[in-house]
């Protein structure tokens, strides 16, 4: 009777993780190919990517060698990739929007130069093609990558 309620009980223990394991398994194959596919992109137009990160529908990169960032966006990767001279970067600053008495509708990271403005969207919370990360962790890794940002400049 027990080896019986031990096997039971390892089956429906079997039949919950195995969906997990899955799903884990799945999501970090697709964040290496995010980021090797951003690799690639970065390495056509000269910049060699140390340190990059997939957050939200957001792809991110940064060249410590040559000051160089690079961003894109998950479902138009090569459409929406952008390359920014970090030394032509006079200001960052994690830009947030908050309605009234309602939670965090928009993150993003403003890049501002004499010549243009770049705005790297971390979450937005009417876009339906990104995943579902929450806003605050979001909120989070733009703080670190503003940090980040602003030792290169």
């Amino acid at each position: 009777m027990e080896t019986s309620s031990t096997l039971i009980g390892l089956f429906i223990l079997l039949i919950f993780m195995v969906p997990i394991v899955f799903v884990i398994i799945k999501s970090s194959s697709t964040e290496k190919k995010l980021k090797k596919s951003l690799q690639n992109l970065s390495s056509q137009n000269g910049v060699t990517i140390n340190t990059s990160e997939v957050i939200g529908n957001t792809l991110i990169g940064l060249d410590e060698n040559v000051h160089k960032l690079v961003f894109s966006y998950k479902n138009k990767l090569a459409e929406t990739f952008k390359t920014v001279d970090l030394s032509t970067v006079n200001e960052c600053r994690v830009a947030t929007f908050k309605e009234r008495k309602q939670p965090l509708s928009r993150v993003a990271l403003e890049l501002k130069s004499p010549s243009a403005t770049d705005e790297i969207i971390f979450y937005e919370e009417n876009d339906d093609s990104s995943p579902s990360t929450d806003a605050q962790i979001c909120l989070n890794r733009a703080s670190h990558w503003e940090k980040i940002i602003k030792q290169q400049m």
